[in-house]
């Protein structure tokens, strides 16, 4: 019995010792240039754009600079910071990654500024968690959501939403297309169950 547990406790060493390794030489910028031309891919296959200027690698992860997404509506950020989180990936059996972006901009029929954020992203094979939301432009996000990858809606919300009141009455509009709900006091949220 010692035997044995001394062989998984030295495999179990090994294990760890690789994976730090790996971890602290990864090559993060051919990582996230390979990402980049995955997702451009996938995109591109749902009738959306992707450009990019350039991906750098950083020592935890990698940055895009000048993103935009180009489809129904048009995205775009100055710089994307993409933390991927390794023990979290393996434990929710998904793509695991912390994001920090700037400059984020978003042009539908007029341009909104959604400013700097971060948000935690976990990806499964048929929906994408958008949980930790916050961002700090004139429209501010706070809380969490999911999109359904089948039929590309949201699956699940719980967001808070704070507008410039020169834009609040265009949410009524977008009522119509997103699980939207305005209170009393005219704070908006991005809700769905």
């Amino acid at each position: 019995m010692k035997k044995y547990l001394f062989w998984v406790l030295r495999f179990l060493i090994f294990l760890i010792a690789f994976l730090l390794a790996l971890w602290m030489f990864m090559p993060w910028r051919e990582v996230g240039s390979s990402l980049m031309s995955f997702g451009h891919g996938i995109l591109s296959r749902n009738g959306m754009r992707m450009n990019y200027s350039d991906v750098t690698g950083e020592s935890d992860g990698f940055n895009i600079n000048n993103l935009s997404l180009e489809g129904m509506m048009n995205i775009s950020f100055n710089a994307v910071k993409i933390r991927p989180k390794i023990i979290e990936s393996v434990l929710s059996f998904g793509g695991v990654c912390d994001i920090e972006f700037t400059g984020c901009n978003i042009l539908l029929g007029q341009k909104f500024n959604i400013g700097d954020g971060r948000l935690l992203l976990t990806a499964w094979p048929k929906e994408i968690f958008l949980g930790d939301l916050n961002t700090t432009g004139d429209i501010k996000l706070n809380g969490y959501l999911s999109i359904n990858l089948n039929n590309m809606k949201i699956g699940r919300a719980d967001a808070s939403l704070t507008v410039p009141e020169s834009i609040a009455n265009g949410f009524n509009v977008l009522k119509n297309f997103l699980p939207l709900e305005q209170d009393k006091n005219g704070q908006w949220y991005l809700r769905r169950r």
